[in-house]
């Protein structure tokens, strides 16, 4: 899976982070790290995973904000899109940190396989990555075929997979 960084969306925080996973796991075995997989699918919606070493602290920084003077409501609701600016709409293809798992600066992260825009995410998401390739996309969406655990997916209300697929890292 070819991801084209977007650090015009994203920050440089966010592109830091994923560069120090990567030097991080570089060198160890096949490139592994223990926490970078993917764990969660929801088909023709998104494929989920985390990006993450035990030695690289979270990113706990948002995407920018447009507007420099930007200023949030005082009181805001967890996934409010007038809370502050991290993203645009998604579109299919776009790789984004996840909300469900944290602060919205990874490590997890969801790719975006919808055929519309997501506008009903509002722009919550930061997004540090986009998908431009039709074999890249094609990878991610078949995801959506391997099977699912059940039980798992009852506890959470999330589809997660079955069998969690390990990733590694390359730079080009």
């Amino acid at each position: 899976i070819r991801i084209h960084f977007t650090p015009e969306l994203a920050g440089e925080s966010s592109i830091k982070y994923i560069m120090d996973v990567v030097q991080a796991v570089s060198g160890k075995r096949n490139n592994l790290c223990q926490k970078c997989i993917f764990y969660r699918v929801e088909k023709q919606q998104l494929l989920e995973g985390i990006i993450a070493d035990e030695s690289v602290p979270e990113n706990k920084v948002l995407g920018p904000c447009p507007d420099p003077n930007y200023i949030p409501p005082k009181k805001c609701p967890n996934n409010g899109p007038d809370c502050g600016c991290h993203g645009p709409i998604m579109t299919k293809g776009m790789v984004a940190w996840s909300h469900h798992t944290g602060n919205g600066g990874g490590p997890d992260f969801i790719i975006n396989t919808n055929e519309k825009p997501v506008d009903y995410w509002g722009g919550h998401h930061t997004v540090w990555g986009e998908i431009r390739d039709d074999i890249s996309l094609k990878v991610v969406e078949s995801a959506e075929e391997l099977p699912i655990d059940v039980q798992r997916t009852i506890q959470t209300g999330m589809i997660m997979l079955e069998e969690e697929i390990e990733f590694s890292f390359e730079l080009f």
